[in-house]
C-alpha cells in the first residue's frame, strides 16, 4: 500500500487539480490548420506537476493513443455538410427515377446528407421521401435513426 502526502503547501494552488491544454497538430500539417485541442487533469502536487512536464512527449503520446479510440462522429457531420451543398442535381434525378435501392450503396456521410436534403425538400413528409429514395418506411426510420437525424 502507498500513501502520498497531501498537504496543501506541497499544491500549486488550492485546488486538488489542474487542467493542462494539449494543442494536437499532425507533424508536417500546413500552416494554418486547426490544432486538434485536448484537456488533461493532472494532479497540482508539485511532485505531478514537474514529473508531467518532464515525461510531457509520453503523457502526449498517451492522449494521442485516447484520442485514437474515440469514435469518429463528427467527421460524419463535417463531410454530411461538404455533401449535402453538392447533392441537389442527385435528388433532382432520384426524384425522376424513384431511387431503386441508392441507399444501401452509399456511405454514412453521404446517406445522412441526401436525408437530410430529401426530408428538407419534402418537408419531412416520409411517405414521398420513401417514394423517391425507393425504400420502405421502415427504412427510412432505421436510416434516420442509424443517422442521427431526428424527427
Amino acid at each position: 500500500m502507498a500513501y502520498r502526502d497531501r498537504s496543501t503547501n506541497e499544491r500549486s494552488g488550492s485546488y486538488a487539480y489542474t487542467i493542462m491544454e494539449v494543442r494536437l497538430r499532425k507533424k508536417g500539417a500546413p500552416e494554418g490548420t486547426k490544432d486538434d485541442l485536448r484537456y488533461m487533469s493532472v494532479d497540482s502536487h508539485w511532485d505531478t506537476l514537474r514529473f508531467v512536464q518532464d515525461n510531457m512527449d509520453q503523457c502526449v503520446g498517451n492522449v494521442v493513443r485516447l484520442k485514437r479510440t474515440e469514435p469518429v462522429r463528427h467527421t460524419v457531420n463535417e463531410s454530411a455538410e461538404l455533401f449535402q451543398k453538392n447533392l441537389e442535381p442527385l435528388v433532382s434525378s432520384l426524384a425522376a427515377t424513384h431511387g431503386q435501392g441508392v441507399m444501401d450503396k452509399l456511405s454514412a456521410s453521404l446517406k445522412k446528407a441526401l436525408l437530410l436534403m430529401v426530408m428538407e425538400r419534402y418537408q419531412s413528409d416520409r411517405e414521398q421521401a420513401c417514394r423517391v429514395l425507393g425504400i420502405s418506411r421502415e427504412k427510412l426510420e432505421s436510416e434516420l435513426r442509424l443517422c442521427g437525424v431526428s424527427r
